[in-house]
C-alpha cells in the first residue's frame, strides 16, 4: 500500500497519437465509467507509454489450479484504488439514498477491473 501520494505526469509528448477515451461498458452507454477520471485518464495514458509488467498468477484449492495473468505495478495499484474509491462513493449513496441509487452502482460493477483497462488501452494504442 502507497504511503504517500503518487506523481504521474501525463506522456503527450511522448505519445502525440495517443486519445483516450474512457473504456466502453458494453450495453450501457450512459454509465460514466471510471477510467473518464482525470487521475485515470493520466495513469492509463502513462500505461501505454510504457506498459507496465503482466505477471501470471496461479491459485490451488483441491486438485483445480486456476491459472490467469494480470498487470502488475504501482500505476495498476493505483487505477484499481481510483476504481474502487468511486465504487465505495456509489455503493455509500446507494446505502442512503436506496434503490434510486443502485443503477449507477450495478454499473459500476460491470465496468473493467484495472487490469482490463490497460489491456483495452493497450489495444487501442496500437490499433493506430
Amino acid at each position: 500500500m502507497a504511503t504517500h501520494a503518487l506523481s504521474i505526469a501525463a506522456p503527450a509528448a511522448a505519445t502525440p497519437h495517443l486519445t483516450l477515451t474512457a473504456v466502453a461498458v458494453p450495453g450501457n452507454d450512459t454509465a460514466s465509467c471510471w477510467t473518464a477520471d482525470p487521475r485515470a485518464v493520466k495513469l492509463l495514458a502513462s500505461c501505454a507509454a510504457l506498459p507496465p509488467v503482466m505477471l501470471e498468477h496461479r491459485s490451488r484449492f483441491g486438485n483445480a489450479v486456476d491459472r490467469w495473468t494480470a498487470f502488475a505495478g504501482y500505476r495498476v495499484e493505483a487505477l484499481e484504488a481510483i476504481r474502487m474509491e468511486i465504487g465505495d462513493r456509489l455503493l455509500q449513496a446507494y446505502h442512503q439514498q436506496g434503490p434510486d441509487a443502485y443503477e449507477p452502482f450495478r454499473d459500476w460493477c460491470e465496468q473493467p477491473n484495472a487490469s482490463a483497462a490497460v489491456a483495452a488501452v493497450l489495444v487501442s494504442s496500437t490499433e493506430h
